[in-house]
């Protein structure tokens, strides 16, 4: 979860923390399905083949194009971290020559060095390349050691099967100086194809004989170079280097039906393993799927399958035995758990040993080998390390049942509480050669140490200091001048927020989970934060981020929340809240009378907005109007986006505003996904919306209220219908300036963008802090008008700050009430719940009561800090101890500060 030491964790006062997951029990793919509705061309249903290799090339030739048009000045643009929080990492290395010196790299981040033991980390490689890192090896020979190889391309866990992955590779790239800089073999990587022809795209490992003969696993089978990556053969599995050898010929790999997941290892005397799956993009069947061991006598690859190894078989991971070379393990992932020792020709499965296959947190969770790993101690051969969510050691081998459970999960913790200072999903393990129980372990919060691998509870450290790999889903701006928080949430690490304003101040662990949606609330009073699939927290935390006060806030009776669920705090009133509940979306007037110390939904002043509700689409972006106020524009996963007015009453109504539409190879008409939402904080009828698909149109504009739409995605398309190397646009943002002038962005998945000018298919948009920011995928922006402070929050390269020269502090234009007003009690008479609203001028704390004609308290309704505007409370007609009180007259009474205000209500049922 990223927390780098005891003092920069959560209070005891402790939410059941939500375990990271890319899915769930009743659907393991749920992350993955989520991010392949936001990518997939609408007329294939299918991400487009090596876009990301083609929108970086657009990218960086729209940059030269038009540099200095650049909105903001470079300088201006300032990282904050965070640097103790890392994300994804597959790729670690110990380099044999200093082992002070490490390597690493994040799937999303790029690779990184640090020459102290990751006590502090030093990025090698360019924001603006591509930077899906997924393994790493040094040439150890004598007078090689400076060589490095990384591979590119994680073909399981960014997206769902398919090869056009957003975050896929490129290729293998080299270094000569020790790892300070990097390029890329050019025989790895294609310059700009139309289809998926070539295996480099995703590189599972790569190993380096003592001959200095670099072998790589790539998509559907194994490579070898004998001149430093010059030039490659395909040894085994079959020849997608040159598709035409195939019958009959394969213009897209998708349908070679090569093995889907690969391995290859080397042991230190030359001997060279290898893997491939049965699992194929196509099915289960490859005849060249198994275990395979290297003859070179012969220059052959002899099968050393073992007999009983299931024949639906997914991804393998092996380890020798630095003590015993010949003693090896395989751990392979499929219909079943498999784990096999190899020694001196005779396999010995040890499968029934392992800690249980489930979805359950004690169990070996590999979730469909997307982490998985096994290693073997340097001086014992039957004390092994395997990882799937978790990590366990064994100390015979597995030879029986006992094993102990040293990462991950917490085994003494409920719900998804971390192993302390560790996380799960595991990716690589590491030993020192001075000292082999010393170890590194790199998994989805970045790289930990233990100086005891062998303690049944190692004590874990967090070496992310400078590692800046988090990959961000979400970011919130503190809405007070000045202040420097901001909350964000992460892919498998959970809510952290940033106190201070530099990149080298820790950020605090918030809450767990997959980090979602999270907002806050004038003058900090609560910060909101969410899991993934719509658990949403009001928070009350102290000046030292400690939780004070909680309250689970989604509502009783949500359903078909997105992995990411939206939910916004109205900025007419920060007690309300929206949020998008499947194909409807959700309001509650007051969500501090929500009772706190609650884990559970609540159905506390939550309703449907019934004229919001769809057939079958989910709501996924929306946002609501200052001026005029109320008004809520949502977008859906399928391309449609509506308004409604009056979205504060029950009497809302919702409208039809567009949906772009195009015709599939069946026929049929079919949209993209609606991934934001923004109004012109000025004016409600201006409002600016994006699909994030690829190859589709990507940013729209209305200036009266939906009547009129126009794309205004300009250069951000390499061609108007969308096609080409046109990023996908996760976000955008409207901001009005000082002198009547705007300044609109696009968060994108190769940077950000930026235009002052909206002009149909002519807008042309600039890319910003190019060598900063980069081409990094961006999921959300925020701004804050009172003092222009502009946060950007990236998957894979941190968050990044500036302030908007010529602000306009709109927040200031608007007219608060001078004393605390009633606005009404509706209905009144009523016979099942009853609404008294009321306003107040500054925030405060509110006490509403119930009392009887004599004058007795029958309830107290709200009794909490309230903020500036609206007050909305609900009656039901129970008392305080839940019974239903009898039919008569009642009366409210609200204080406020000094003033006190009260009013009838007639109870009939």
């Amino acid at each position: 979860m990223g927390c780098e030491d005891r003092s920069v964790t959560k209070s005891d006062l402790a939410i059941i923390d939500a375990p990271s997951a890319i899915g769930t029990q009743e659907n393991p793919q749920l992350r993955l399905e989520y991010e392949l509705r936001q990518l997939v061309n609408p007329v294939t249903h299918a991400i487009p083949a090596l876009i990301h290799h083609d929108e970086i090339s657009y990218a960086q030739r729209q940059w030269v194009k038009h540099r200095a048009s650049a909105r903001v000045n470079q300088s201006e643009w300032k990282p904050l971290g965070p640097t103790n929080v890392g994300g994804r990492t597959r790729a670690l290395a110990i380099d044999v020559t200093d082992e002070n010196i490490l390597l690493a790299g994040g799937v999303s981040g790029g690779m990184y060095r640090s020459t102290n033991r990751g006590n502090n980390w030093t990025r090698t490689t360019s924001p603006s390349a591509l930077n899906s890192v997924t393994c790493l090896v040094q040439d150890k020979r004598s007078g090689h050691e400076k060589e490095w190889y990384y591979g590119t391309g994680e073909l399981r866990g960014n997206s769902s099967r398919s090869i056009g992955a957003p975050l896929r590779g490129d290729g293998i790239y080299r270094s000569v100086d020790g790892g300070v800089s990097w390029d890329i073999l050019p025989s790895t990587s294609n310059d700009r194809p139309e289809d998926f022809e070539s295996p480099f795209n995703y590189v599972w490992s790569i190993a380096i004989d003592p001959e200095g003969v670099i072998y790589a696993a790539l998509y559907g089978c194994i490579v070898r170079s004998e001149d430093q990556g010059a030039s490659w053969e395909v040894v085994l599995g079959p020849d997608l280097l040159h598709p035409e050898s195939l019958t009959p010929p394969i213009e897209d790999l998708n349908d070679s039906g090569a093995p889907f997941y690969t391995n290859v290892m080397i042991t230190p005397s030359g001997k060279i393993y290898a893997t491939l799956s049965s699992f194929t993009a196509l099915g289960y069947h490859t005849r060249y799927a198994g275990y395979y061991v290297y003859d070179p006598a012969t220059d052959t690859w002899d099968s050393i399958t073992p007999a009983d190894l299931p024949l639906v078989h997914h991804r393998t991971v092996m380890a020798f035995a630095p003590s015993n070379e010949d003693a090896l393990y395989f751990l392979t992932d499929g219909d079943q758990l498999s784990l096999w020792k190899y020694n001196q020709n005779r396999w010995l499965d040890r499968s029934i040993n392992l800690p249980g296959v489930s979805d359950t947190l004690p169990a070996l969770d590999t979730q469909d080998g997307y982490n998985l790993i096994v290693r073997v101690h340097p001086t014992d051969e039957d004390v092994v390390y395997i990882g799937g969510t978790n990590l366990y050691r064994s100390d015979n081998g597995f030879r029986g049942p006992n094993s102990a459970w040293i990462g991950g999960y917490d085994p003494e913790g409920s719900g998804g509480t971390k192993y302390p200072n560790h996380h799960p999903d595991q990716h690589e393990l590491l030993f020192f050669s001075s000292n082999p129980n010393q170890m590194l372990s790199a998994n989805d919060g970045g790289v930990r140490y233990t100086s005891d691998n062998l303690s049944n509870t190692p004590d874990w450290s967090v070496l992310n200091n400078g590692y800046v790999s988090s990959q961000f889903y979400t970011i919130a701006l503190s809405r007070d001048v000045g202040s420097l928080r901001a909350i964000g949430g992460m892919q498998d690490n959970g809510t952290y927020m940033k106190t201070l304003g530099n990149a080298n101040t820790p950020w605090t662990e918030i809450l767990g989970g997959d980090g979602s949606y999270a907002a806050t609330t004038p003058g900090e009073v609560y910060w909101y934060a969410s899991f993934q699939q719509g658990q949403t927290f009001r928070l009350s935390l102290n000046a030292q981020n400690n939780l004070t006060s909680f309250a689970e806030v989604d509502p009783v009776g949500g359903e078909n929340y997105l992995f990411i669920n939206p939910f916004v705090l109205d900025p007419n009133n920060y007690n309300r809240m929206y949020m998008a509940g499947g194909s409807v979306v959700w309001r509650n007037n007051n969500l501090s009378q929500i009772p706190a110390g609650v884990q559970e939904p609540t159905s506390v002043n939550w309703e449907k907005i019934e004229s919001t509700e769809l057939p079958f689409p989910s709501v996924s972006a929306m946002d609501v109007s200052t001026s005029p106020a109320n008004v809520l524009y949502f977008g859906t996963t399928l391309g449609t986006v509506f308004k409604t007015i009056a979205a504060h009453t029950d009497t809302a109504e919702t409208f039809f505003v567009y949906q772009q539409v195009v015709t599939d190879e069946d026929g049929e008409r079919v949209s993209g996904n609606i991934s934001s939402v923004a109004i012109d904080p000025l004016d409600a009828d201006r409002m600016m919306f994006t699909y994030s698909n690829y190859y589709f149109p990507s940013v729209f504009f209305t200036s009266d209220g939906g009547q009129t739409v126009v794309d205004v995605s300009g250069n951000l398309e390499e061609h108007a219908d969308g096609r080409g190397g046109g990023p996908s646009v996760r976000w955008c943002e409207i901001i009005p300036l000082a002198d009547g002038e705007y300044k609109y962005f696009a968060a994108t998945s190769v940077g950000l963008y930026s235009t002052t000018e909206l002009d149909g298919s002519a807008t042309l948009w600039v890319q910003e802090a190019h060598e900063s920011i980069g081409n990094s995928v961006i999921r959300m922006t925020d701004y804050r008008s009172s003092d222009g402070t502009f946060i950007v929050a990236t998957h894979g390269n941190g968050t990044f700050e500036t302030t908007i020269d010529d602000y306009l502090n709109y927040d200031e234009k608007k007219d608060p009430v001078e004393k605390l007003t009633v606005i009404n009690a509706y209905p009144n008479p009523f016979d099942t719940e009853i609404t008294v609203r009321c306003e107040i001028p500054e925030s405060g704390r509110v006490r509403v009561q119930v009392l009887n004609s004599t004058g007795q308290i029958v309830r107290t309704l709200l009794d909490a800090e309230q903020l500036a505007g609206e007050v909305s409370v609900s009656w039901d007609g129970s008392n305080s101890g839940g019974a239903e009180v009898d039919d008569g007259l009642y009366f409210y009474r609200i204080n406020y500060g000094s003033s006190v205000r009260t009013g009838k209500m007639i109870y009939l049922r």
